[in-house]
Order: C-alpha cells, then structure tokens, then sequence
C-alpha cells in the first residue's frame, strides 16, 4: 500500500530527500491533522531557504571534478573604491573570459561574488570568488586576463575536495550583501537542480545507493500518527561527461 511520499532534489552527485508519512481522505481529523504536519515539517526540512544552501545545489549541479574555486585579487594602484566598480571589474574579465572560449568552441561557466569584509567583521580590501569551469588548460589565461587588475590568482581544484559544496557556499555567503542585494550571481547557462516526487509502498525505507558519501542523516522525526526522515548525500563519482560545446566563433 502506498501511504508514503518520496520526494528528492538532485542536483549533479548531490541529493537531498525525504520520505514521509501521506496524509489520506480516509483519515480521521485528528490523524490527518497529525500527518500534514509532518509532511508541512518534511518538506519544510527539504526546501532550501537560506543563500548559502541554494548556492550549494546549484554549485553541485554544475561543478565537480576538477573544476576550479578562484580567488581574484586586486593590485594596490587598481583596488576598487565600491562593490560597483569591483562588480565592473570582475564582469570586464569574465567577457572577455567568455570570449576566449568561445573562440574555441568553449562554454563558460560561473558563480561569483564580490566581497571586502575580514573574517573579524572589519573593512578589507575588494576581492572576488568564483566557481568556474575549467577546459584543462586555461590557468595562464585565466592570469592573463586579470593580470588588467592583480597579480595574484589563486586556484584551487575541486578534485581534491570537490564534495564540500557546502563548506564553499557558506564561504561564500559569510558577508552580508547590500539590501536588496544578493550575495552571489550565478552565469544564465547553469543547470537548475531537479525535483521529483512520488507515492511509494509503505515498506520503503530512505538509505543512500552503495558507494555514496552520506553527508547528513539526522533521526526520523515523529508524531505518533506520522513520520519522516531526511537524508543528504553524493552519488558515487562516474566519468565526467563531455562538456557542452558551442560552435567556434569566426572573425
């Protein structure tokens, strides 16, 4: 019998999901009551509300293995004066970023950010952190091209730690944005993540494929009449499908 509900957001190895407890017509008030406030309770867990937890899912739709975490970095006679001007900056790059790529028939993919609050809550200088796609062989033009603004560029690749999605996001949410304002943008051509939701038999339980990195599996939650449990983990790593190509551009 199909009194459960499965619901699950993917977005590229990392899911979210829960299962729980499906209120019925049949119900008696109270029962019924005592279900929809666990599945309100459920899918509440699910839903994503915070910036930090939205940029973690879109980062995993679109990022994993060796793609790159980019810090830029301004010069001191180029360091911009206002979130403004460094946002100009940092957009001057990335077109012409994208425009070298597509030169070759090569996609670019981004999330970035500006920020120049110290971990202590002071004023610091302007910098910018990006979630970037990587060809396999652009480090010195990513160099080149910022070399307009700053020296220093520093890469790191998400093989080695590529899972901690969340570690990143929250890293890159840790400043306050203006009001009105959001902490991060991501490039128009990303992936969403996706949503799918089903009854399922009442023996099913949640538990993560074999190989699987469990990130978060907290107790079940219940209520006497209904339950549900939450489980977030990766999928096993498979070969990295060939990126999306566009055609060269010509001159």
């Amino acid at each position: 019998m199909k009194t459960k509900r499965l619901t699950q957001i993917r977005a590229g190895r990392l899911v979210t999901a829960v299962l729980y407890t499906q209120a019925t017509a049949a119900d008696e008030p109270h029962v019924r009551a005592a279900k929809l406030k666990i599945s309100s309770e459920a899918r509440q867990r699910l839903n994503r509300r915070a910036s930090w937890e939205k940029l973690e899912a879109l980062a995993a739709a679109n990022f994993d293995k060796d793609d790159l975490f980019v810090t830029l970095t301004y010069r001191d006679e180029d360091l911009p004066h206002s979130r403004e001007q460094a946002l100009r900056c940092l957009n001057d790059f990335l077109r012409e970023l994208r425009a070298a790529r597509a030169m070759r028939g090569e996609e670019l993919l981004y999330i970035k950010n500006a920020e120049h609050m110290l971990d202590n809550g002071e004023e610091g200088r302007w910098h910018h952190h990006l979630f970037l796609n990587a060809t396999g062989a652009d480090y010195e033009e990513i160099r080149a091209l910022w070399n307009k603004y700053g020296d220093n560029v520093d890469f790191q690749p998400l093989l080695e730690d590529g899972w901690n999605y969340a570690g990143r996001a929250q890293y890159m949410c840790k400043e306050k944005p203006p009001a009105g304002k959001q902490t991060w943008t991501p490039s128009r051509n990303l992936k969403r993540p996706e949503r799918c939701s089903e009854m399922v038999d009442d023996s099913l339980t949640l538990a993560p494929p074999p190989g699987a990195i469990v990130l978060d599996a907290p107790p079940p939650i219940q209520n006497g009449w209904g339950s549900y449990v939450y489980l977030k983990y990766l999928l096993p790593r498979r070969p990295k499908p060939q990126r999306r190509r566009m055609p060269p551009r010509t001159q």
